[in-house]
């Protein structure tokens, strides 16, 4: 059985609601913001491609580009610079999720904005990107590469995506992009995503990450809140996501209304205990 760390995330908001997406499947719309963080995250997946395209080229920033490029003007190199950037991101732009132009004007700009935030953020230093949007599978049970871990669930595999996987001095490190509002530390040192993650790299690179970062990017900047995870700390992620994969079996899905909750919730309207 398959699960996803959006589906682990949507059991502990609500059960119902897990129930009500996954069970039985209630149709759902696509939100503005949902749409609009899919158009960045997309953005920065082709960004990111162009990167590991360069870097075989031998292109490792902007400068060497330029110089290379007038000697090199028939390959695919491009440079890397802010107008690529947003040229990207015009092409990855949701326009038919809104429901006039103003709107759509607005939220371009404002994407705009956002990118060049992170190509300010990107441009501070030399980067080595080992993947981006890279697809992970892993199985909790015996493949699991858990030292000395007791837990065997068979027939459960935590799927996902590293939005980015970069090789620094002291080993990998894997970097979750995010467009909503910025978590705070302490929120980020317990985040299940990023455990999951660790988990995820100890399986395909058999390391642990040096460091794992939620990349916030928002109208204020960029802000980078970094952590780390140890063999302790993915062990105990994996006894959570034993839990929810539990409870889920057993058809537990009682409900856990409440106003920060529901008020989000794309089935509030069919729920009977909703909260608003």
């Amino acid at each position: 059985m398959p699960l996803s760390f959006t589906q682990l995330s949507t059991y502990r908001r609500c059960p119902r609601q897990y129930e009500y997406c996954y069970i039985k499947k209630i149709p759902k719309g696509i939100t503005l913001g949902e749409a609009f963080g899919s158009a960045v995250h997309n953005t920065l997946k082709r960004w990111g491609e162009e990167e590991i395209r360069n870097a075989e080229f031998g292109m490792r920033n902007e400068t060497k580009q330029l110089e290379m490029f007038a000697e090199a003007q028939t390959s695919s190199e491009k440079p890397l610079t802010l107008e690529l950037l947003h040229k990207i991101w015009h092409e990855n732009f949701p326009l038919n999720s809104f429901s006039t132009r103003v709107e759509a004007d607005m939220a371009r700009m404002r994407g705009e904005e956002l990118m060049t935030f992170y190509y300010d953020w990107w441009k501070k230093e030399q980067r080595m990107v080992v993947a981006v949007e890279k697809g992970f599978s892993v199985e909790i049970g015996n493949e699991t590469k858990i030292p000395n871990s007791a837990f065997r669930i068979p027939n459960l595999n935590i799927t996902g995506r590293f939005d980015r996987i970069e090789r620094v001095q002291e080993g990998l490190h894997v970097i979750d992009f995010k467009t909503g509002k910025p978590r705070t530390q302490a929120e980020v040192d317990a985040d299940l995503q990023l455990s999951i993650y660790a988990l995820a790299t100890l399986k395909d690179f058999g390391e642990l990450p040096a460091a794992l970062s939620l990349l916030h990017i928002t109208e204020d900047g960029v802000l980078e809140i970094q952590t780390t995870r140890n063999e302790s700390q993915v062990r105990d992620a994996v006894k959570q996501i034993t839990s929810i994969h539990g409870r889920i079996i057993e058809k537990d899905f009682v409900p856990t209304p409440a106003v920060a909750v529901c008020k989000h919730c794309p089935y509030r309207g069919v729920c009977d205990v909703a909260a608003v």
